[in-house]
């Protein structure tokens, strides 16, 4: 997806909102994806293919608040994590994926049999629609 069309759905996403209506922005933010065995980094997952539609969604929406169509109101970044039965489970589920595991990372996990999880780093706001008529009817009446 273009860039263009992200702000243009964004614009049409912030048109369904109820004035002052809020919506929740969840973006997987930098650095890549971390695998870990018990607090220890085992290999960190290539994220670039998610980071180029997360960077213009993030353009987008900050597009959006520069031109007071949006407010956003809270910022949190913080970690999720996604938790597997073992190495081969992950190795299972990012063969279908745009991110990558590492190719020599592959063998050491297929062979571990305990626990493991994936950590990435993620930005939640939340974000109100802003009628730009009436922040300037109200800033003219200050």
């Amino acid at each position: 997806m273009e860039p263009e069309d992200v702000v243009d759905v964004l614009r049409r996403l912030r048109e369904a909102l109820v004035p002052e209506g809020i919506v929740l922005d969840l973006q997987v933010i930098r650095p890549h994806p971390l695998v870990e065995v018990g607090g220890t980094v085992l290999c960190e997952i290539d994220g670039s293919s998610l980071f180029v539609g997360a960077d213009a969604a993030r353009a987008a929406v900050d597009l959006l608040i520069a031109e007071r169509l949006l407010e956003e109101e809270a910022a949190d970044d913080h970690d999720v994590r996604k938790h597997y039965f073992n190495g081969a489970a992950i190795v299972d589920d990012f063969e279908t994926s745009d991110r990558k595991i590492p190719a020599e990372a592959i063998p050491r996990l297929q062979g571990l049999g305990r626990e493991c999880v994936v950590r990435e780093r993620c930005r939640v706001r939340r974000l109100r629609r802003v009628d730009p008529r009436r922040s300037e009817g109200t800033e003219l009446r200050l």
